[in-house]
């Protein structure tokens, strides 16, 4: 794809990019606790799956997409993974940068559309994101990009929310609607199987069903220890659950992985 037909397919989207960029570089951004994806918290499953999708990352050129404050790119740069971030907005780009001098880390942190990233053919063994996709208004046309900037062998691998959880989906709709863009759509596993069909393979994996109805408990119940025994509770019910085929699409998340050969 030349550069005339990047900006023609990118104009498609102007309206929905600004309306991404506006929201994201509004946000005030205060710095976190480390990040560890083996962290003790609600995602602690399938930050798991992700390390594990991820594997030995050392000496590996990732790309990360849609890096957000920079918790994923700082992790990569720690387990040795020479890094570059992309983001949208200027605002979490340059809160990254200042995070990066004081955290002593090195990670290349760019502005960038991830819709058509930027970058040569064959650039990266890994590109990876956490709840980014549902971002973005092409799907599949991300994943042939993906495709593109890999080396051979290299493979994608990202964390992202699916639509059809029904505690999760009155959440969005209803109890928080202000806490997401208007453009943002979680994806159907359908969209998610687009990767197979452009890589030729995929290993996937999701997790949540009825686990999400403990975050309406913490919303009106300010009872830590009774949140996290019902978690755990509801955890211990629904793991059966992800074995079986048809209540994969009512997951809340899915962690998945595709290698170009």
């Amino acid at each position: 794809m030349d550069d005339q037909e990047k900006k023609k397919t990118l104009s498609k989207f102007n309206h929905i990019f600004r309306n991404e960029e506006k929201y994201y570089n509004k946000k005030i951004l205060r710095p976190g606790k480390k990040f560890d994806l083996e962290d003790e918290n609600f995602f602690k499953q399938v930050n798991i799956k992700l390390k594990n999708m991820l594997g030995n990352i050392e000496g590996k050129k990732v790309l990360d997409i849609g890096c957000g404050r920079g918790n994923l790119s700082f992790y990569l740069a720690r387990k040795g993974a020479s890094v570059i971030g992309i983001d949208l907005s200027k605002n979490f780009i340059k809160f990254c940068k200042n995070q990066m001098n004081l955290l002593n880390l090195n990670v290349d942190f760019r502005v960038m559309n991830a819709q058509i990233p930027d970058f040569e053919d064959n650039t990266f063994d890994i590109i990876v994101g956490s709840r980014i996709l549902h971002h973005l208004p092409d799907i599949e046309l991300f994943f042939r990009e993906c495709k593109r900037l890999l080396k051979k062998k290299g493979f994608i691998t990202f964390i992202e929310p699916l639509k059809k959880n029904p505690i999760v989906e009155m959440n969005r709709k209803h109890l928080n609607p202000k806490k997401r863009t208007k453009h943002e759509h979680p994806l159907l596993l359908s969209e998610v199987m687009n990767a197979k069909k452009i890589f030729g393979n995929i290993k996937h994996a999701e997790y949540y069903i009825i686990s999400p109805s403990t975050m309406l408990f913490k919303i009106f119940f300010k009872k830590p220890r009774i949140y996290s025994v019902l978690y755990k509770f509801l955890q211990f019910i629904e793991f059966p659950l992800y074995k079986i085929n048809f209540f994969r699409q009512y997951c809340w998340q899915t962690v998945f992985k595709s290698i170009k050969f």
